[in-house]
C-alpha cells in the first residue's frame, strides 16, 4: 500500500497545488474539505470540518483505510474582514475557530495514527508578525497562534520520530478564496503588493507545494520546530 499525505483545506488553491505535486513524488493524496469539489483521478476526497472532532476523526478513519499516513499538510484556513475596533464577533470566532482551533484538533487527533517519520505540515503567514496589515486582525492572530502550535507540536511528537514544520507565506499571487480579493485591494492591490516586496513579486501556489515536498521529505530528518517564510523578502523589510 502507497504512504498517505492528507491535505486540508485541498480543493484551495494552496491546497490543491500540494495535492498535485505529492502525488507526482508517489504520495497516494487524501483531500480533505468541507467543500466538496472534484478532485484530479487517484486523488481521494473525504468531505471533512476540521471544527468537529467527529468529523476529523472520520478523515483519519477513512484516510487509514488506504495505507500508512505519512505526511499531514494543514492548509484549510478562512480570512474574513475583521477590523480593529469594528470587528464582527462572530466572524472572529469563526476565524479562530477554523484556522487555530481547527488545526489544534487535527495536530491532536494525529497522534494516533503517526509514527516515526511522519510529518506535519502547517500553514501560517507573514501577516503573523506584522501589524500594518489591516481590517484582518483575527487572520494574523490565528496565524500567529498556528506559529506557536508548530513549535509545541514538533516538541510534543519528535520524541517519536515525527516532524512538525510551518511555512509563512506572503503576497500570493492568487489571494484567498473568501475576501481575499477585498483586502487585496483594501491594500492597494497587488501592483502595491508586488512593490513592498524586496524580490517585486508574488509567491505562486506552485512555489509554496515544492518547499511544503521539501520540509515533508525524508531528506530533511533534522528539520523540525521552524517556519519557514516563503514572501519573497516581505520578511526582511
Amino acid at each position: 500500500m502507497q504512504d498517505i499525505a492528507i491535505i486540508t483545506g485541498g480543493t484551495g488553491t494552496i491546497g490543491a497545488a500540494i495535492a498535485d505535486l505529492f502525488q507526482q513524488r508517489g504520495l497516494r493524496v487524501v483531500v480533505a474539505d468541507l467543500d466538496e469539489r472534484p478532485v484530479p483521478e487517484g486523488q481521494s476526497f473525504v468531505q471533512c470540518d476540521v471544527t468537529d472532532p467527529a468529523s476529523v476523526a472520520d478523515m483519519f478513519t477513512a484516510a487509514k483505510a488506504l495505507g500508512k499516513i505519512k505526511t499531514i499538510v494543514l492548509a484549510h484556513g478562512l480570512l474574513l474582514s475583521t477590523p480593529p475596533g469594528s470587528a464582527d464577533v462572530g466572524a472572529v470566532s469563526r476565524v479562530i475557530d477554523v484556522n487555530l482551533k481547527g488545526s489544534a484538533l487535527v495536530c491532536d487527533a494525529a497522534s494516533e495514527h503517526l509514527g516515526d517519520g511522519a510529518s506535519i505540515l502547517l500553514l501560517s503567514s507573514m501577516s503573523a508578525f506584522m501589524g500594518r496589515v489591516g481590517d484582518a486582525y483575527a487572520y494574523q492572530a490565528s496565524k500567529a497562534g498556528i506559529e506557536s502550535l508548530t513549535r509545541v507540536y514538533a516538541v510534543a511528537y519528535g520524541p517519536r520520530g515525527i516532524r512538525v514544520n510551518s511555512i509563512a507565506p506572503g503576497f500570493m499571487a492568487q489571494p484567498m478564496k473568501g475576501e481575499g480579493a477585498k483586502l487585496r485591494a483594501r491594500q492597494g492591490g497587488s501592483d502595491t503588493a508586488r512593490e513592498i516586496t524586496p524580490l517585486r513579486r508574488l509567491v505562486t501556489e506552485d512555489e509554496l507545494a515544492r518547499v511544503a515536498a521539501f520540509l515533508c521529505s525524508d531528506e530533511v530528518p533534522s528539520i523540525s520546530g521552524v517556519v519557514l517564510p516563503v514572501d519573497a523578502g516581505l520578511c526582511a523589510n
